[in-house]
């Protein structure tokens, strides 16, 4: 704390009521905000949800992976480097995307 601020009272640090910065006073203590009417999901959607999502991820990664793999095998194969790699890593890239949106798409369904 400051020098120069002042401490606060100790009715105003404890109590079942709010004081405003301005001091008008007390405010009581009133029902919270409703902002919606959105029910809790279940155990079971939330692991499903999850699942999928930790999938996504997965699976992006792995395409990528993969196709770099058998890009850089053909670098080997056929001696065009480093054209099989370029094309392994878009090619993965394209798939793992298109697979990403996919599986995404799906958390939200019920």
């Amino acid at each position: 704390m400051d020098s120069d601020e002042e401490p606060i009272p100790e009715e105003k640090r404890s109590g079942s009521t709010v004081t405003t910065l301005f001091d008008d006073g007390p405010i009581p203590d009133a029902e919270p905000f409703v902002l919606s009417e959105s029910k809790p999901q279940s155990a079971s959607e939330t692991v499903r949800q999850s699942g999928l999502a930790y999938s996504a991820g997965i699976v992006l990664f792995a395409s990528v992976a993969f196709m770099l793999v058998i890009g850089w095998g053909a670098d080997l194969l056929f001696g065009s480097s480093p054209w099989g790699l370029v094309s392994g890593l878009v090619l993965g890239a394209l798939i793992g995307f298109v697979q990403f949106f996919r599986i995404t798409s799906q958390i939200f369904k019920k």
